[in-house]
């Protein structure tokens, strides 16, 4: 029958009756293809169940399991895609072909429940809705999206998302749903603490490249906001994406963008374009090239205008490389007091080299300088920083240059990594130290030596002593691929930077920069003191699924390793390893059983990072642990190290244990972390 219609409706009052369920029914009228299959599907009726509740919103039917996620979400069944509002309220559903609930929440991890056609559930009088009905606040109401589809919801119930999903991340930002990668346009402005990152609004894998935004107070709580450059053609034809980059309030107005006595941010981002093109600009470009634009926000950077009179203001790489314009690409922009001008360092991708240049508008820009190529080589030099530091908490101070690295990350990695240099600027050029570069080309400074951080940037718009940077917590090796599920990705801790000397080397410091007052009870939820810790003896607590750990210990200790076991089953065949090599002075994380490594043949690694004992001969290791991912900040934070991990949701056992020998002077207190999203 062409059309639909309404089976039953059923509620039941739980939650002071703010979780529903409602039953419907419709028949698809229109064959249905699945992306998996080109077999279509034989119309038939369609049967299933909505839940919702302030945090969460699901619908299963034995062919769909249909998320309620946000205002404005893209339908898709088989070769129909269309948009679509419902009762004037902009929500739309975007459904994934199922047939099978449970493999289906196997396969993806789902945490949601689901009910099959005909699950029993308390009934109130049943109310038989027309096909127009429209009902007070508070009721459940239905209009049709298409001539063969018609959804039934609730009204009134503010939207909200749920993040309660296995592997979710409780204190770090990910996105709702789709895939993220480099975070962007890090600004602090009025207060608030803008994230932009790299995302496709279409789908989980890479592609439609686009800026997200979120903001925080905090750098802690996140708000997720609508997407900020949306690519251009996204939904047809993709002409533009809108690939890495920075942005900075222009308090001085310098590029005239500002109205009304409106400050306005400018964004500076990579326009990458897939078809070769005439711009609005009158500028043509080639296929796959990667040019620098601009755009700019006169309201706090909720909607932005791109710069299509003059974009892109940087079209092609410097002379002699303009062979380079298909990799040349991720501009961070800042203001550099000292020569009252706008500096942008980018990157010639290919050839291991930055290109800086200078603007007193952000709009025409002059090249001054370039770096490299040094240290490490082993893959494309992407997503660089420029920044000055203070230099051990005093008033000297010092520049350092960051890059990505992909492939080619630290050592006994595979794939991304980021590397630093300290030197000089004098609002022209870099000189790096002597000290901080290496010979041949694959020694380097490392930010981190895990696997899993990777396209660091800082916030513009920060003091001196208060600089922050934050890293893409996942590995092009195999971020594609993690078993995550309605996103894909998501930012490491925000860190605070500096430099302290470190044996006669300035050396970049990393500390962890949240709230975590408003997330961490002061009072350990474990706490214990050894003299010694014998080999072979263990002990033993449960810590659940997020957590921070303090260790330290004695690094005369006769043991050659000791570790504690992280995200254990309770037998502890399934265990992270975060420990230390005495006789190698090195941390090490072990994911090899961690859980989940089915993904990528690389995942099950063991991983080391160099770490001095302090002055007085002590090793000291801070441990964050979230739901799938481990973060290790060593002594001062000159080293760390961060992984993903994916265990099972009953995996929160931990132990300490010493091998090859006893370890001295042990202390260890563990802290529960609470999840931001509540």
């Amino acid at each position: 029958m062409q059309g639909s219609s309404l089976e039953s409706s059923q509620f039941c009052n739980t939650y002071t009756g703010l979780l529903c369920r409602l039953r419907l029914g419709f028949t698809n009228a229109v064959p249905d293809v699945s992306p998996h299959s080109a077999k279509p599907r034989s119309p038939g009726p369609i049967e299933g169940f909505v839940e919702w509740a302030p945090g969460v919103y699901r619908c299963y039917t034995p062919q769909y399991l249909v998320n309620f996620t946000e205002q404005r979400l893209k339908f898709h069944r088989g070769s129909v895609d269309r948009w679509a509002d419902i009762l004037g309220l902009g929500a739309g559903i975007r459904s994934i072909p199922s047939v099978d609930p449970t493999p289906f929440n196997d396969r993806l991890g789902v945490h949601w429940r689901t009910y099959k056609p005909g699950h029993s559930m308390p009934e109130i009088p049943e109310t038989i809705l027309s096909h127009s009905a429209v009902f007070s606040k508070g009721s459940l109401a239905m209009a049709p999206l298409s001539k063969a589809l018609s959804v039934f919801m609730l009204m009134g119930i503010t939207y909200a998302f749920n993040y309660d999903q296995p592997y979710r991340g409780q204190y770090h930002f990910s996105p709702q749903k789709n895939w993220m990668n480099d975070p962007n346009g890090l600004l602090y402005h009025n207060g608030t603490y803008h994230l932009f990152f790299q995302y496709n609004p279409g789908g989980i894998e890479w592609g439609n490249i686009s800026w997200g935004h979120a903001i925080s107070e905090d750098l802690t709580h996140w708000e997720e906001k609508p997407v900020a450059l949306l690519a251009r053609g996204f939904g047809s034809d993709v002409t533009e994406m809108y690939f890495s980059g920075s942005a900075v309030a222009d308090v001085n107005n310098t590029s005239g963008f500002g109205k009304d006595g409106k400050t306005p941010l400018v964004a500076m981002y990579t326009s990458y374009y897939p078809v070769a093109q005439t711009l609005p600009s009158g500028q043509t470009v080639q296929e796959d090239q990667q040019s620098q634009s601009i755009a700019y926000s006169l309201d706090d950077g909720l909607t932005w205008t791109t710069y299509d009179a003059a974009n892109p203001v940087i079209p092609n790489p410097p002379s002699p490389y303009e062979a380079e314009y298909q990799n040349f690409r991720d501009p961070f922009v800042f203001w550099h007091d000292e020569s009252q001008k706008w500096v942008v360092v980018t990157s010639i991708a290919e050839l291991h080299k930055l290109a800086i240049y200078t603007s007193d508008n952000l709009k025409d820009w002059k090249l001054v300088s370039e770096f490299g190529p040094y240290n490490a080589q082993g893959g494309v030099w992407e997503c660089p920083g420029l920044v000055k530091l203070p230099l051990d908490s005093g008033n000297s101070t010092k520049w350092v240059i960051t890059s990505g690295l992909n492939p080619g990350g630290p050592p006994g990695t595979v794939g991304s990594g980021t590397q630093y240099f300290v030197g000089e600027f004098d609002g022209t050029t870099f000189t790096p130290d002597a000290d901080t570069v290496y010979p041949g080309n694959s020694t380097a400074n490392w930010m981190d030596w895990g696997p899993d951080f990777y396209a660091a940037a800082g916030y513009n718009g920060l003091s001196l002593n208060d600089h922050v940077h934050i890293g893409w917590m996942n590995n092009w090796q195999y971020g594609a691929n993690i078993p995550t599920y309605p996103w894909r990705s998501a930012m490491a801790i925000p860190r605070h930077m500096a430099l302290k000397t470190i044996g006669s080397k300035a050396t970049l410091v990393q500390q962890p920069q949240e709230a975590w007052s408003s997330i961490s009870n002061k009072r350990p939820i474990y706490s214990r003191t050894f003299k010694t810790l014998s080999e072979g003896s263990t002990n033993t607590t449960t810590t659940g699924e997020t957590f921070k750990v303090d260790l330290s210990f004695s690094a005369k200790s006769k043991a050659s390793t000791f570790a504690i076991a992280l995200r254990a089953s309770a037998n502890f065949t399934e265990q992270t390893l975060v420990g230390y090599d005495f006789a190698k002075q090195q941390i090490f994380l072990d994911r090899t059983h961690s859980g989940d490594v089915s993904f990528d043949e690389t995942f099950a690694s063991v991983y080391h990072g160099p770490l001095t004992p302090d002055s007085t001969g002590v090793v000291k290791l801070s441990i964050f642990v979230d739901r799938s991912s481990v973060e290790v900040f060593g002594g001062q934070g000159e080293t760390t190290l961060t992984a993903q991990i994916f265990p099972s949701s009953d995996a929160v056992h931990a132990r300490l244990a010493s091998t090859g020998g006893t370890t001295e002077d042990v202390r260890a207190d563990i802290y529960k972390i609470a999840s931001t999203w509540n």
